[in-house]
């Protein structure tokens, strides 16, 4: 599934996502710029995040209520083996949440329970394409 978008139309692609995920496991991919967080910043407030949703790249973990439960979301950019990642428990917080990850490079591999996979890439400077891939296991 693709769609493309705007900055005006974030909540468009907010909406986008969350009607084709089919995992409450977001894997969202994309180069530097591309907009991954600013996507996140929306849909978290679509499913009912009232807290002021930041980027996770130096505490590779933040957490936020919503309407909906529990909202993780990590940034495994600094990330360099998957010792790393188990030293986190990143895993552990698959389990009835909503789950949120950018740069999942790292983890992809490791994961054995369904999740929609999100990629941002560039159309050019004002507008991106998101795909969706749905990995049922």
């Amino acid at each position: 599934m693709e769609l493309t978008y705007g900055i005006a139309d974030l909540i468009k692609a907010s909406q986008f996502i969350l009607e084709n995920s089919k995992s409450n496991l977001l894997l969202i991919s994309g180069n530097v710029g591309a907009g991954k967080t600013t996507l996140i910043k929306n849909y978290c407030k679509l499913i009912g995040v009232s807290e002021n949703v930041s980027s996770p790249t130096y505490n590779l973990i933040n957490e936020y209520d919503s309407e909906e439960g529990l909202v993780v979301h990590m940034d495994l950019y600094r990330l360099k083996n998957v010792e790393e990642l188990n030293n986190l428990g990143v895993t552990e917080y698959f389990n009835n949440r909503q789950v949120i990850i950018e740069w999942p490079e790292i983890i992809i591999d490791e994961i054995s329970t369904n999740y929609t996979h999100i990629n941002i890439s560039y159309f050019d400077d004002n507008t991106r394409i998101i795909n969706i891939s749905n990995h049922m296991i």
